[in-house]
C-alpha cells in the first residue's frame, strides 16, 4: 500500500492543532464568562507580542550560540595549524608525501 505524502509534517500539524485547540478554550470560556471584545483583544495583542518576544529571544539565541561556535572552530583551526609548529620549518617536504 502506498502512503500518500502529506503537505504539513506531523510536528506542524500538532502544533496548529495546539493552537487552534487553545484558540477554541479561550473563546469557550470567554462566552461563558461574558468577557468583553476589548479585553479579549488586549489578551490576543499581549499574547502575540509575548510570542514574538520568545521567538526573536530564541533567534537570537542560536544565532550567538552558531557565532560563537565558528569563532571557537576558527581560533582551534589556527593553533593547529603546521605554519606555527618549529618542528614543520625543519622538514618542509614531510607534508608532501
Amino acid at each position: 500500500m502506498a502512503k500518500k505524502k502529506r503537505k504539513l509534517s506531523k510536528k506542524n500539524r500538532n502544533s496548529i492543532s495546539g493552537v487552534l485547540v487553545g484558540l477554541a478554550s479561550i473563546y469557550a470560556v470567554s462566552i461563558y464568562l461574558d468577557i468583553s471584545r476589548e479585553q479579549l483583544s488586549g489578551f490576543f495583542i499581549s499574547s502575540l507580542l509575548l510570542f514574538l518576544t520568545i521567538l526573536a529571544l530564541a533567534v537570537i539565541t542560536v544565532v550567538v550560540i552558531k557565532l560563537l561556535t565558528a569563532a571557537i572552530k576558527k581560533i582551534s583551526s589556527r593553533k593547529a595549524q603546521p605554519d606555527n609548529d618549529p618542528a614543520s620549518k625543519l622538514h618542509p617536504d614531510k607534508d608532501k608525501e
